[in-house]
């Protein structure tokens, strides 16, 4: 017998999934999920985290507005995952165990500097782990001033951190601070961001900062015509249509956080780097000298000035539309992919 039929027999005898959990992206979640006190969307894109629980190694979920039910947020969408995990048979499909991810949500802010410091301890510069940020940067900040030697094991990638659009200053709450221009106003994430960035120690950290192109997330009639079809997927897609129940406005595949995602498990350029088109849009390194590891959105043709946002303000619209095409063009591909991994998923019997 030939070695190949060998190696591949071998292959088939190891437990599903078993070959591909070394090479899953190691994954750590800052989220501010709460109970209708505040946007659904990260409370749609931990459902979808988990559906993808068998290509990601996630190592801790923070849900930093425990002041807001975030854990309790967090718990039920573990309950449901506990129903369609012993539904449809998902360990031998390479998921974890109900009580693996039901650990890995951290129960207060000491637990979360607890579960990031492990995380971090046993990564490298080869085995990054990929601190997604889906609200404000301050405490995964307060995290990295305290290790800044961590960045070198660190791959960090944010969602809407840096300037809001002018057209929705006036959704503002009204206890947040105003800046003196429109376009120095922080986005909806945007706190605790400048801090980072404008500390040289970390200039050469890895950071994909998604700041207006998850925005392609959110148009047309698409994400309306996926969401009811997502509904019918187990307990999961049932509570994905229950968390905005009390939203009128967000009943569709909403899933801003989902980009940070999207960016692992493009089958087709998984660890590409983010210049190169994935299911999350396609970056640009905008300070290649300075910030070599730095990646932000793309504008494409539109004059826009990375250095000084201010002088270019008055294309910030355009600039918006041409990073959010980036994503909007490789959408259709994601929800093909989702539904086919969702329709085996929740085939009884199928491996």
């Amino acid at each position: 017998m030939s070695r190949l039929p060998i190696l591949i027999l071998l292959a088939l005898a190891l437990p599903l999934a078993s070959v591909a959990a070394d090479s899953r992206p190691r994954v750590f979640v800052f989220t501010d999920i709460n109970i209708d006190r505040g946007d659904p969307d990260d409370r749609q894109s931990l459902i979808h985290l988990f559906w993808y629980a068998d290509e990601l190694d996630i190592q801790g979920v923070v849900p930093e507005r425990w002041n807001a039910e975030g854990y309790e947020a967090c718990e039920l969408v573990v309950e449901n995952y506990v129903h369609d995990y012993t539904e449809f048979d998902w360990g031998r499909r390479g998921y974890p165990a109900p009580t693996v991810l039901r650990d890995v949500i951290a129960r207060d802010r000491r637990d979360a500097e607890t579960k990031l410091r492990d995380a971090v301890a046993a990564a490298s510069p080869d085995d990054p782990l990929h601190v997604l940020v889906w609200g404000n940067m301050s405490l995964v900040g307060e995290f990295l001033r305290g290790a800044p030697d961590a960045t070198a094991s660190i791959r960090l990638l944010t969602i809407g951190t840096h300037l809001l659009m002018e057209e929705n200053t006036p959704h503002l709450p009204a206890n947040w601070a105003r800046a003196s221009r429109p376009c120095e106003q922080p986005n909806w994430n945007g706190r605790g961001r400048n801090a980072i960035f404008n500390d040289s120690r970390f200039d050469q950290m890895w950071w994909l900062e998604m700041n207006w192109t998850y925005e392609g997330m959110f148009s047309g009639e698409e994400p309306k015509a996926i969401f009811a079809k997502l509904g019918g997927f187990g307990a999961l897609g049932q509570h994905m249509h229950a968390v905005v129940k009390n939203e009128p406005w967000a009943r569709y595949f909403r899933v801003g956080a989902t980009p940070t995602v999207l960016y692992l498990i493009d089958p087709r350029q998984r660890n590409a780097a983010p210049t190169t088109a994935t299911w999350a849009g396609r970056y640009t390194r905008p300070f290649p000298e300075h910030r070599p590891n730095y990646f932000a959105d793309d504008a494409g043709s539109v004059d826009w000035n990375y250095a000084d946002p201010c002088a270019t303000w008055e294309n910030h619209p355009a600039m918006r539309d041409a990073a959010k095409s980036t994503l909007e063009v490789e959408r259709p591909a994601m929800y093909a992919a989702l539904l086919q991994k969702l329709n085996s998923l929740y085939s009884i019997g199928s491996p």
